[in-house]
């Protein structure tokens, strides 16, 4: 590869890197932040979502745009740096797709109802999805554990934490699972974000 390839390629993939450490703290803050300055919000009764047409959901929608759009640059780098095996790709892919879903929970908030299911439902799903897949995808041992750890831990709290709250009748927000799903969600990027700032070479 000529030196000004090589050189460009790290470029893209330390700036990538920066965009998924970003995207992973930056928005979690600004969403946490709207819970605490909300004085109506409750871990117990509420949904995230519900931040966004509160008055603070500038702060909320805010988070949303500027995740979708980090996330999005960073699977970019994701996709340069890791190999082309059919089922990476198709897992950076869906990270790809869940990026512009994220962007858009910010655009139709919960007063669109079935807009911003569709969009909250297509972010919380193809992320640990792609994650799976490129645990399926990639030939190192460190990239499939965390993939497969943190894809099932996030589909677990989305998709079947929501139902033992609702049968055991316990006091907690579906924020609860949208947050324990963002938290591992964020485990994933940064460790891989870390790759990519170093810009190696390709070995997954």
């Amino acid at each position: 590869m000529p030196i000004y390839e090589r050189v460009r390629r790290q470029t893209l993939l330390r700036l990538a890197g920066a965009c998924g450490s970003l995207g992973s703290v930056l928005p979690l803050v600004m969403v946490l932040s709207a819970t605490f300055l909300s004085s109506w919000f409750s871990w117990s009764a509420n949904a995230l979502s519900e931040l966004g047409v509160g008055e603070q959901a500038a702060l909320f929608n805010s988070a949303m745009l500027i995740g979708g759009a980090l996330n999005l640059l960073f699977a970019v780098g994701l996709r340069q740096y890791l190999n082309n095996e059919r089922r990476t790709l198709a897992g950076v892919g869906l990270i790809m797709i869940s990026s512009v879903f994220l962007t858009l929970v910010g655009v139709f908030t919960i007063d669109h109802l079935t807009l911003h299911g569709i969009a909250a439902f297509g972010y919380f799903m193809l992320t640990p999805v792609g994650f799976l897949l490129i645990g399926l995808g990639t030939k190192e041992e460190t990239i499939k554990k965390l993939s497969f750890s943190c894809g099932t831990a996030a589909l677990f709290a989305i998709l079947v934490l929501p139902v033992m709250i609702l049968a055991l009748s316990l006091r907690i927000g579906f924020a609860v699972p949208e947050l324990i799903e963002s938290l591992a969600i964020s485990v994933w990027t940064l460790p891989m974000s870390a790759r990519l700032l170093a810009a190696n070479r390709v070995t997954a």
